[in-house]
């Protein structure tokens, strides 16, 4: 739960994280090892996908840009990373309007991806990764898989994390995650 200004809380829940990487395969080859569940590869128009997990709640989700699209640029122009991390909302407009003034910006791809999806994005400049806010009509609980997250991102920008209720999990520091406790340094995946 995230507590707004006008004091009242707002429930989400950590999804995904996603992170874009020059190959799923590799990736997902790299940590069969810790004997984590790798899904089966799914294929669309812009990426491969591959969705690793534990017996937990949320996953990580493996990404690889094909030819064109939003994900080849944002692999050509800032390379393989997290590209966002995902949270489940019971109430989309209800919670975007509760963190108005929290410092993240919607994403102008929201206009359209809120009325296709129920899904908007939040960015911030100094933060290198997207918000994901998805509206469900559940949220899930218990523990998570992805239970750490470090980024490189200015320390003073961690309320930003409190207001969408990933300060448990992300943190500023070198890029590196910690999946059903064992940590993994991001370029290991790439």
């Amino acid at each position: 739960m995230v507590l707004t200004e006008e004091g009242l809380f707002m429930t989400c829940s950590p999804s995904h994280v996603a992170i874009l990487v020059p190959s799923v395969h590799k990736a997902a080859d790299h940590l069969r090892q810790f004997d984590f569940e790798i899904g089966e590869e799914e294929v669309f128009p812009e990426t491969r996908e591959i969705y690793v997990q534990g017996s937990e709640r949320n996953a990580l989700l493996l990404m690889e840009a094909r030819d064109t699209g939003s994900y080849r640029k944002a692999l050509q122009k800032r390379g393989p990373g997290i590209h966002h991390l995902a949270i489940d909302v019971l109430d989309l407009e209800g919670f975007l309007s509760s963190i108005a003034g929290s410092g993240w910006f919607l994403h102008l791809n929201s206009l359209q991806t809120m009325k296709d999806f129920r899904s908007a994005y939040l960015a911030r400049p100094g933060f290198p990764a997207l918000i994901e806010v998805q509206e469900k009509t559940a949220l899930m609980d218990g523990p998570l898989f992805v239970d750490g997250v470090s980024l490189p991102f200015d320390p003073g920008l961690t309320r930003l994390m409190k207001s969408v209720g990933l300060d448990r999990t992300v943190t500023p520091g070198n890029p590196s995650l910690r999946l059903g406790g064992k940590q993994i340094e991001l370029e290991a995946l790439y």
